[in-house]
């Protein structure tokens, strides 16, 4: 039973669903289909269903109770015995008849119920809402469709299960707003369901957003860092899986990567050019500084045509670059007593100057290049620290007193493309000021935490998520929530390219059958 509750996504490769003898082929070979081609063609391939001995399809043919339940439960999985499992005492499912034992799961897990306590009706064609209900149940779907059906109200029975198939965009109804509830559903309609839920790229657009799945393949199942560039459509991220630096044009979907010697984890973009944070020593609170070393590699943005390798005498934990190109990076290791921040001249890999800092700061410029804000990315020490920076040479500032919930400062920290704020991972946002009495003051909350920020500097509008499927949207000035939107994977990274007008969620996904998670490009497209 626990295989049954859990087993989302992992799919069956080999269900065999109708008592008529079965070939198989693909849909392009199906004279009869006219609709929803590419799934059928993908559950067929699969051999998830099949067509009939006269080389049909069928599409039009009503599902009965029965064969509906046998495609769910076999595409969940079902338990090695079922033994254990009380007979639901239906007197129209006898232990001879077909899919007694799915029926018998499926009624026991709360997935599908009968007619009446006694009268399953395995026979009767199964509905649309019934059909909701069945899915959502066995796929754990949730979510709330805010535009609704007409025909659906809320408190139709089935109103729940239909509102989560369509937040999830395995539906969006008919084109008249109706979703039909009562209406049979047949071979095709279910077909194009369970293909959305298997596979997100065939999930069709809902909502005010069209939103849909690149045809991409992004290998990593571990993005560690990313980065936009400024001017362009185009994404640089640290592949942790692979060890390597990724250039990806989301607009032409050009892809360019290039393999790294050792572990990376930070990367900023400045002046037409990235650098990459390398560690080549194991991180320790015992690497004192005196022991520490790194490397921070530069490439060309354009081509990641590589420039220069800089060794540095420092545990390399966030870094950032200044218009000078002066490299501004904090220590990961050492434990706090004499822990540093450093800068360099990259082009001689001169050492410039150091200051005092606790281990693994995450680290910030102000856009008026000579403040530096770090912030720290445990709880545990939760301290916020400002340092002046000027012509290379960094020096720790004295701070105007001020009270910051340490318990509540989370490892992320984004500073908003004016300069005039930083977020701070626990949805705190502090003033960045020139005038001391009014920076790293409060300035208010955001109702959620978050893990990746990105701002719409156009339309004024900052995205964040925490490390699930929901994206919550900001007005940028007032901080005031607006909206959410939905992904199909829990999100790892958002990214909003200026230059088309999109949101990009990197988010992770399990297909069907895998063990592992893998990475989705996901985009969101806003009308004018």
């Amino acid at each position: 039973m626990k295989r049954l509750l859990h087993g989302l996504m992992a799919v069956s490769l080999s269900l065999a669903i109708f008592v008529i003898p079965a070939v198989s082929a693909i849909a392009d070979g199906f004279p009869d289909v006219a609709s929803f081609n590419k799934e059928i063609d993908y559950l067929t391939e699969l051999k998830v269903i099949n067509g009939y001995s006269d080389g049909t399809f069928r599409p039009s043919a009503k599902l009965t109770r029965a064969q509906a339940v046998v495609m769910i439960m076999r595409s969940i999985g079902m338990p090695e015995s079922v033994a254990h499992i009380k007979d639901p005492g239906y007197y129209d499912v006898t232990q001879s008849s077909f899919g007694y034992k799915e029926i018998l799961v499926a009624s026991s897990a709360g997935i599908i119920s009968g007619k009446s306590k006694t009268h399953f009706d395995p026979t009767g064609h199964i509905t649309r809402a019934e059909m909701a209900k069945v899915v959502g149940n066995a796929f754990k779907l949730e979510g709330v469709y805010e535009l609704g059906f007409k025909d659906v109200s809320r408190d139709y029975w089935a109103s729940s299960y239909i509102s989560s198939l369509a937040t999830n965009n395995i539906t969006v109804g008919y084109n008249d707003g109706t979703f039909r509830p009562t209406q049979p559903i047949d071979r095709a309609q279910f077909s194009a369901f369970l293909a959305r839920i298997m596979k997100p790229n065939f999930r069709p657009s809902t909502g005010k957003s069209a939103h849909s799945i690149l045809d991409l393949a992004v290998e990593s199942s571990s993005i560690v860092d990313l980065v936009k560039h400024p001017h362009k459509p185009i994404v640089y991220y640290i592949d942790g899986k692979s060890k390597s630096l990724v250039m990806l044009n989301v607009e032409t979907k050009s892809k360019k990567v290039v393999e790294l010697t050792h572990p990376a984890e930070k990367l900023v973009i400045k002046n037409g050019k990235i650098f990459v944070t390398q560690l080549i020593q194991a991180r320790s609170p015992y690497n004192f500084m005196e022991t520490q070393k790194g490397l921070i590699n530069v490439y060309e943005a354009e081509d990641l045509s590589f420039l220069k390798a800089v060794n540095v005498n420092i545990d390399p934990f966030d870094i950032a670059v200044d218009d000078a190109e002066t490299l501004i990076i904090s220590s990961g290791s050492d434990q706090g007593i004499s822990s540093e921040i450093h800068t360099y001249n990259w082009q001689t890999s001169e050492h410039l100057s150091s200051a005092n800092l606790f281990p693994q700061q995450l680290i910030e410029l102000s856009p008026t290049q000579n403040k530096v804000y770090s912030v720290a990315s445990s709880h545990y020490t939760g301290k916020m620290e400002t340092f002046s920076l000027r012509e290379g040479k960094i020096s720790k500032e004295t701070m105007v007193p001020r009270f910051f919930n340490t318990m509540k400062l989370r490892g992320y920290t984004q500073m908003s493309p004016d300069g005039n704020v930083i977020y701070n991972g626990d949805g705190t946002a502090y003033a960045s000021s020139s005038i001391p009495s009014e920076d790293l003051a409060p300035l208010g909350r955001l109702a959620t935490p978050f893990t990746t920020m990105t701002f719409d500097e156009t339309g004024k509008n900052i995205y964040l998520a925490d490390q699930s499927e929901q994206i919550s949207v900001y007005k940028y000035n007032t901080l005031d929530p607006t909206s959410n939107l939905r992904a199909y994977g829990k999100i790892d990274r958002l990214v909003y390219v200026e230059e088309t007008e999109e949101l990009y969620a990197f988010t992770k996904f399990k297909h069907e059958g895998a063990k592992t998670e893998s990475i989705l490009l996901e985009r969101f497209k806003f009308g004018k």
